[in-house]
C-alpha cells in the first residue's frame, strides 16, 4: 500500500474512488472537475488571515446518473480543527451526518461513503471567496465539529479523480483570491510544461512532521516526478492569485496541493 493509499481512510462500502482536495482547490493538465451550482444564496467574502492556519475537510460523496459529487466541507471559518475532535470522526459518522441534513427526499442523492481529509495548514497570508459554490452557506456538522461547503466537484463513475496522483494536475471550479506577503517565503513546483504551482496548503497526513519552517527542504524527499522540479523563494513584493470560475491544482507526494501562477516568470 502506498503513503498515498494508507492515508486516505476510505469507507470501503462503494467501489467508486474518492478524492482527497487541499482545500478546495484542486487543478489541469490530466482532468476537469466541476462545480454544482449550490442551492443555497451565496455571498461574497471578506478577506480572512489564514498564514499556517489549520483546518481539515470531511468530503461526502453522491452518485447519479453515473456522475460522483463530492460536497468539500471545510472548518475554514468555524474552528481550528481541534484534533480532540477530529481524530473521533469516522467515515460512517460523515455519511450519516450529511444524510440526515441533505436526505434524499429535500432532493439530495444518498451518500455511501466520504473521505477525511487533513489536518492541514494553509501556506497563504490571506484568503477570500468570491462567490460561486465556494460562498455557499451550507454547512455540516459531524460528531460536533462545524464545517461550511466550499465545493462541489463532479466526475464520471470509474475516471479518477482530483488528487488522486501526484503530480498530475487538474482543473477545479472555484472563486477565490488568495494573496502570499511581502517577504513571506513560498514553495513551488514546476511542471514539465514550465507551469508554475505555489503551494496554497501542506498536509500532515502523510508525514506529521511537516511544518511551514520545513517545508523548504522538502524537495530531495518529495518523490518528484520526472520533469517536475520544487524549490522555494521569498518574495519581494505580494503575490495575488485569483480563481474566477476555474484554476488549475497539484499534489505532491506528501498530499500538499498547489494553485497554478498563470503569471509566473519560468
Amino acid at each position: 500500500m502506498s503513503a498515498l493509499e494508507g492515508n486516505r481512510r476510505r469507507l470501503r462500502t462503494s467501489a467508486i474512488p474518492v478524492v482527497v482536495l487541499g482545500l478546495t482547490g484542486l487543478g489541469a493538465i490530466a482532468g476537469t472537475a466541476f462545480a454544482q451550482t449550490s442551492t443555497t444564496p451565496t455571498t461574497a467574502s471578506a478577506p480572512m488571515k489564514v498564514y499556517d492556519y489549520p483546518y481539515c475537510e470531511l468530503i461526502p460523496d453522491t452518485v447519479a446518473n453515473g456522475i460522483v459529487t463530492e460536497h468539500v466541507f471545510n472548518t475554514l471559518g468555524f474552528n481550528t480543527c481541534p484534533s480532540s475532535s477530529f481524530s473521533t470522526i469516522t467515515e460512517q459518522n460523515v455519511v450519516d451526518a450529511y444524510n440526515a441534513a441533505y436526505p434524499p427526499a429535500a432532493g439530495a442523492a444518498l451518500s455511501t461513503s466520504a473521505t477525511i481529509n487533513g489536518r492541514r495548514h494553509w501556506v497563504m497570508d490571506t484568503i477570500q471567496s468570491t462567490g460561486g459554490v465556494t460562498g455557499s452557506t451550507d454547512t455540516l456538522t459531524v460528531n460536533g465539529m462545524e464545517l461550511g461547503l466550499k465545493a462541489q466537484l463532479q466526475v464520471a463513475v470509474g475516471d479518477a479523480t482530483v488528487g488522486t496522483v501526484p503530480y498530475v494536475a487538474t482543473t477545479v471550479s472555484r472563486d477565490t483570491v488568495y494573496v502570499f506577503n511581502r517577504g513571506h517565503r513560498i514553495f513551488e513546483l514546476i511542471a514539465p510544461n514550465k507551469q508554475v504551482f505555489v503551494m496554497q496548503s501542506y498536509s500532515q497526513q502523510v508525514s506529521s512532521k511537516l511544518r511551514m519552517k520545513t517545508l523548504r527542504y522538502i524537495g530531495p524527499k518529495d518523490q518528484l516526478a520526472a520533469g517536475w522540479k520544487y524549490r522555494s523563494r521569498v518574495l519581494t513584493k505580494t503575490l495575488t492569485l485569483t480563481a474566477a470560475g476555474t484554476t488549475q491544482i497539484v499534489n505532491d507526494h506528501f498530499l500538499n496541493t498547489f494553485q497554478v501562477n498563470p503569471a509566473a516568470k519560468r
